[in-house]
């Protein structure tokens, strides 16, 4: 029996002798000048405290079933608490190993946005080159159309030319044609070469 069962059985019994009678008036507590008790109030008077010892020992087996009880919970609470200690060990760990997903991810990410960098560099660069490529290729095809332009025209000229030439030439050897024929029919020519 523990100390508070003790105490409250203690007080049961203090109950029950006040209730018996009062303390200081019970025969037991003045002398008896014939030596005697009543059987009936020793009787009674052992009823009550059996009742009280009853009662006491029914709220000790209360209590030791509360006791049982809390020690139950205590134990599936310990359990439990064992369970949720795991558990944030296993977060925290996960925890741990999200932290550093995050930073090699934080990383990845500035090597990326570095690349990106550089690649905005390279575009720029090559638009500006591109442009300049492109003022060329416009440059060059405006020299190749006026080139083109002056071939033709001088081809053009060149036909002419010719055409000029062929007519001359027919024009010559129409006057080389008429010189023979007036050749051959002048009587002086005849006569002063021969």
């Amino acid at each position: 029996m523990t100390y508070p069962d003790l105490a409250q059985a203690l007080q049961a019994r203090i109950l029950a002798d006040l209730k018996a009678g009062k303390v200081a008036d019970t025969p037991r507590n003045r002398p008896d000048p014939d030596g005697r008790r009543s059987v009936g109030a020793l009787e009674a008077h052992i009823a009550t405290l059996e009742k009280a010892v009853a009662k006491a020992e029914a709220l000790g087996e209360q209590r030791r079933q509360e006791a049982e009880t809390a020690a139950t919970r205590v134990e599936a609470l310990e359990a439990n608490i064992a369970t949720l200690e795991q558990a944030v060990a296993k977060v925290e760990a996960g925890g741990e190993q999200w932290r550093h997903e995050a930073e090699a991810a934080a990383k990845r990410v500035e090597a990326l946005e570095a690349n990106i960098d550089t690649l905005d560099k390279a575009v720029t660069k090559a638009e500006a080159l591109g442009e300049q490529r492109r003022h060329e290729a416009e440059t060059a095809t405006m020299r190749s159309d006026h080139l083109v332009a002056e071939l033709v025209e001088m081809t053009s000229e060149l036909v002419e030319m010719s055409k000029r030439m062929a007519e001359q030439t027919a024009a010559m050897d129409k006057v080389r044609a008429e010189f023979d024929d007036f050749r051959s029919r002048s009587w002086w020519w005849q006569h002063s070469t021969g």
